[in-house]
C-alpha cells in the first residue's frame, strides 16, 4: 500500500504549472482563466486518451454561502484524468471555449464524482455547460457493496476503494474560491480531490473491480 499520508505541492514559474504529489503518484496541474490554455489541455487530454472510453474526475468549489441552504455561483472547475489535471477558474474566464464544452460532451468520456449529477447541473444552470455521460461514483458503490456502504464521502470511498489517505483540511474546503489567485492549499485540495474520484471512477467502471482495498 502507499505512503498515503503524504502529499505536497511545487510550482514551476516557466511552465506556470503545480505539480501536486498525492500517494506516490505525481499529477500535472494547470491552473487558468484563459481559454486558450484550457484549449490545449484538452487537446492533450484527447490525443492521449481520445480513442477508447475512459473515465475523468470532476469537481466544483465555489465560496461558501452564510445561508446554509443556498449555494454561490460555482467558481472552478476541476477535471483530472490519470496524472493530468486542470482546474478551470471560471469566474474569471476571458470566455469558455468551444473545446472545453466538446470535451464534456466526448461519448468517451465518464465524468466522476461523489453525487457528480448535482454538479454537472449547478453547471448547466450557471454557464451553460452540459455533460454527455455522469457516473456518481457513491451510487456505483454502494450498488457494488450493498451491505458495506450507507452514505460515504470521497474521504471514505477513496480510502476503502483505492487505499489512498486524503486529508480534506477545513479551513481549505470552506475558503474564498472566488480568489483571483488560488493558494496553494487550495491548488492541492482542488486537484486531490479531482484526482480521487478519477481513481475511484477508473477502479469501479474501467477496471470493472469488486475487490476492496480495506
Amino acid at each position: 500500500m502507499f505512503n498515503t499520508n503524504s502529499s505536497g505541492i511545487t510550482f514551476n514559474p516557466t511552465t506556470s504549472k503545480y505539480t501536486v504529489t498525492f500517494a506516490g503518484t505525481t499529477i500535472e496541474t494547470t491552473v487558468t482563466d484563459k481559454s486558450a490554455t484550457a484549449t490545449e489541455w484538452v487537446q492533450e487530454i484527447t490525443s492521449l486518451h481520445g480513442g477508447s472510453p475512459a473515465v475523468v474526475g470532476l469537481d466544483v468549489e465555489w465560496r461558501p454561502h452564510p445561508i446554509s441552504s443556498m449555494s454561490n455561483k460555482s467558481a472552478t472547475l476541476q477535471l483530472c484524468i490519470d496524472q493530468k489535471c486542470l482546474i478551470l477558474q471560471l469566474f474569471y474566464m476571458d470566455e469558455i471555449p468551444e473545446s472545453v464544452k466538446g470535451f464534456l460532451m466526448n461519448p468517451n468520456f465518464t465524468f466522476v464524482g461523489i453525487e457528480v449529477g448535482d454538479d454537472v447541473l449547478k453547471l448547466k444552470n450557471e454557464y451553460g455547460l452540459d455533460c454527455s455521460s455522469s457516473k456518481d461514483i457513491r451510487a456505483v458503490a454502494k450498488e457494488r457493496w450493498p451491505a458495506r456502504f450507507r452514505r460515504p464521502g470521497l474521504k471514505d470511498l477513496a480510502w476503502e476503494v483505492c487505499g489512498l489517505n486524503m486529508r480534506k483540511p477545513k479551513h481549505v474546503c470552506k475558503s474564498n474560491w472566488e480568489a483571483r489567485v488560488l493558494n496553494q492549499g487550495q491548488v492541492e485540495y482542488a486537484c486531490i480531490d479531482a484526482f480521487a474520484s478519477y481513481k475511484i471512477g477508473h477502479k469501479l467502471l474501467i477496471e470493472n473491480s469488486s475487490v476492496l482495498a480495506h
